[in-house]
């Protein structure tokens, strides 16, 4: 049996390496904190955040000795902050539209990593501290799973479909026998 890909992500979040530098996942915490620096997770970084970001994304807690010991191009540690970015999101799957819903013209909500981390508390059980603590990807992939068991309609394909286009689309699909 095939597992998809984006078991593999959620349960081990790749890490990135620019030079000397080790980036982790991307945590509910650290979305939070590169907030909190004005960077947007869903945007391309900014070349003038990329030092931010990174020191975030690092884990590590004192900016200076990051900033004496970091070894690596810009270029280099920008393509490593979007890889990490980018895997965070992959096992990402659309909720469906809901039918009657409002639409608003402004922006409103309390913030995707809060509404992920009060999910994984109220779900799961789990404490503040490690829903921040927990890597992005195993919170969507987590999501996604509840919204299956539940019976929740998606907006988008599911692993297994992902998988299956992507092996169309390379023309190495099998038939599927019912």
């Amino acid at each position: 049996m095939v597992i998809p890909a984006e078991d593999f992500i959620a349960a081990f979040p790749p890490e990135a390496w620019a030079g000397n530098v080790t980036l982790r996942p991307l945590t509910l915490g650290g979305a939070i904190r590169l907030a909190h620096e004005g960077v947007d997770c869903g945007a391309a970084v900014p070349r003038d955040l990329a030092v931010r970001a990174a020191f975030v994304l690092s884990g590590e807690s004192d900016y200076r000795r990051f900033l004496r010991r970091a070894k690596c191009g810009l270029q280099q540690l920008c393509n490593a902050i979007e890889k990490v970015l980018n895997d965070a999101f992959e096992t990402y799957i659309k909720p469906a539209d809901r039918q009657g819903s409002t639409q608003s013209l402004t922006p409103h909500g309390l913030g995707w990593p809060l509404e992920l981390a009060e999910f994984l508390c109220a779900e799961y059980g789990w404490s503040w501290r490690d829903a921040l603590d927990t890597p992005v990807a195993t919170c969507w992939a987590l999501l996604a799973a509840c919204r299956q068991r539940h019976n929740v309609q998606r907006g988008g394909l599911d692993y297994m479909e992902r998988q299956y286009a992507a092996d169309l689309k390379a023309g190495r699909a099998k038939s599927v026998v019912a």
